[in-house]
């Protein structure tokens, strides 16, 4: 599979997982053996599916290709006496479809199944469903096969292979982290200073002929440094596709606006700290302290998201929230749905999922519950995120592209360039409380 592939199966799979869940909260009951199976078997399907995306994409050997069986088109015909998955019987002497079925497909297209118009009728087949895709006349799939729509003496030069210029884009992931934390626009860098100890009072003699002096503390204070560092990439596209394809220059722009977004949340999470961003993992409090251990039953997840509320100072509660993946969330109902709790910790409110009461965010980029032996994974965090985490961006929230069609001019080529500029602090440790869990 493509990693277009593996990424919608990798989210079919979780959609799956959650469905099961789901259906067991509305029942108000604990899961069926059946659906643990379907739970447990989508569950590995969507680390497997991620695992291989992610591999994918560290190659960098994404690409098109046709997943069709033998190479042929749906609808396309199919030699005498063979039948393709998913399309219409071969017949011979077919008519070629009019001008105006040809349209009426590419708009049925466009709109995604939603627009359809009285021309249809000519290429429906009332056998298989579905519309036949427009073909040149006494064309056959077998001169076709293994060309993959490339050149071919024997009649692949003359098959048509219509492109819908509809683009259908990778859903973004969840990017949560700036949703919910402190953003300020900056034009330098700035010192963010802190309180870091409290000054400690203590009792006082009442003085009568002797002086009995108060205590002397001062609060101890920190700094640190809100900068901005520089993300962003570049796209080189021909003129040719740009002239040729309206759509593609839109396309290409999303994209790269997308992938600053991705990779900033990213730091955000796991930043270092040295020349990007300080990510969250690793510099908030530490919560309970001890790891908790996984268990078969999911009850360490519960316990754990119990005991951590006790952690948070009271101040902090108002703008108090929750972080983490959708897989980290998924297995929390599960437990929950396993526990057959009286009260659930779990809701839906208004679109918005809660925890104990608190707005769920999530960040695909927020460490997955350990599966092997390892040792202090943070999947969760709890906090308010406005006082504990602060983001600077230089020169606006958004993202700048320029289009640079000058460096590469000789060679017919365009450059189109996105960046911006932030830098994210833990501003306030304690603010932000972990959950940590190890395998072993």
């Amino acid at each position: 599979m493509n990693l277009i592939d593996l990424k919608q199966e990798q989210k079919a799979a979780l959609e799956t997982a959650n469905a099961v869940v789901a259906a067991a909260e509305r029942r108000g009951g604990a899961m069926t053996a059946e659906e643990e199976e379907t739970y447990r078997s989508s569950m590995d399907k969507f680390k497997s599916f991620g695992a291989t995306a992610k591999a994918r994409e560290e190659q960098n050997t994404i690409r098109t290709t046709w997943n069709m069986a033998k190479g042929r088109l749906p609808g396309v015909h199919a030699p005498e006496g063979e039948v393709q998955a998913g399309a219409a019987p071969a017949r011979r002497g077919q008519k070629p479809m009019s001008a105006e079925y040809n349209e009426s497909f590419l708009a049925f297209l466009r709109s995604g199944g939603k627009q359809t118009g009285s021309a249809l009728s000519e290429g429906f087949d009332p056998m298989f469903g579905g519309f036949a895709l427009p073909a040149m006349p006494g064309m056959s799939s077998a001169l076709y096969e293994g060309t993959g729509g490339s050149s071919n003496g024997a009649g692949g030069y003359a098959v048509s292979v219509p492109t819908d210029n509809l683009i259908v884009p990778l859903a973004v992931p969840d990017l949560g982290v700036r949703a919910v934390s402190k953003a300020i626009p900056t034009a330098t860098d700035i010192k963010i200073p802190s309180q870091s100890t409290f000054g400690t009072a203590g009792w006082k003699t009442e003085s009568g002929a002797s002086q009995n002096l108060f205590t002397e503390s001062d609060p101890g204070l920190a700094q640190f440094t809100l900068s901005a560092y520089m993300t962003g990439l570049t796209n080189t596209v021909s003129w040719e596709l740009l002239q040729d394809v309206q759509i593609f220059q839109e396309f290409a722009v999303r994209d790269l606006l997308n992938a600053v977004d991705i990779n900033e949340d990213n730091a955000f999470v796991n930043g270092t700290g040295t020349g990007q961003p300080l990510g969250l993992v690793g510099n908030t409090a530490t919560g309970t302290g001890a790891p908790y251990l996984v268990e078969s039953t999911g009850v360490y997840l519960l316990n754990a998201v119990d005991d951590v509320l006790g952690t948070l100072k009271g101040s902090y509660f108002p703008n108090a929230a929750w972080l983490m993946s959708r897989a980290t969330a998924t297995a929390i109902r599960k437990a929950q749905r396993q526990a057959n709790l009286f009260a659930p910790v779990w809701t839906r409110e208004n679109g918005r999922d809660l925890l104990h009461g608190f707005p769920v965010s999530y960040s695909s980029n927020m460490p997955a519950l350990p599966t092997a032996t390892t040792a202090g994974v943070v999947p969760i965090l709890f906090g308010s995120f406005q006082d504990g985490y602060i983001i600077g961006d230089r020169g606006g929230a958004g993202t700048f592209v320029k289009i640079l069609d000058q460096p590469l001019a000789t060679a017919g080529q365009t450059v189109l360039l996105a960046y911006k500029r932030v830098d994210g602090r833990v501003r306030r440790s304690e603010a932000i409380q972990a959950i940590t869990i190890s395998h072993s």
